[in-house]
């Protein structure tokens, strides 16, 4: 059997249950591309904010919230400090007051192509030596652990 040249980091015993594993993987994932997108101001969460509007700008607030997965009150100080900085409006709902609509600026629509291509070598560097079945099977195996989380 071929050995494998693929070196482990070392892992404390208290570090290696998978769950903890994907935790701290999380956290290095989303500490690398906040680092890259530092040029822009941005962090990735911010970032994607921007490309979820970019794909449907004029989202309600909470809707927004919802298919991020972002607690009311986080998503109203990022969305302030967007607004703030010039990344995007939000205004009323024209038939239902109650609501908050999200848009993007200008600034937002000429940068996110940008954006989505520090995004894109973000994933690729990630992901790198990883095969087509094996990033399915990993995006399966994913899809499972959120469906259990419900």
């Amino acid at each position: 059997m071929a050995t494998s040249t693929l070196q482990r980091p070392t892992i404390d015993e208290l570090d290696r249950p998978v769950t903890t594993r994907i935790g701290r993987l999380a956290r290095r994932l989303r500490h690398a591309f906040d680092e890259s997108l530092e040029p822009y101001g941005l962090t990735g969460v911010q970032m994607g904010l921007l490309s979820r509007l970019q794909r449907a700008d004029g989202l309600v607030q909470a809707d927004l919230g919802r298919r991020m997965a972002i607690e009311p009150a986080t998503l109203t100080g990022i969305l302030q400090r967007l607004e703030r900085e010039g990344w995007l409006r939000r205004s009323c709902d024209p038939d239902n007051r109650r609501l908050q609509r999200v848009w993007l600026t200008d600034k937002a629509r000429e940068a996110v192509p940008a954006l989505e291509r520090e995004q894109s070598r973000h994933r690729r560097r990630a992901l790198a030596g990883l095969n087509a079945a094996e990033l399915a099977q990993l995006e399966q195996l994913l899809d499972r652990i959120e469906v259990n989380l419900g």
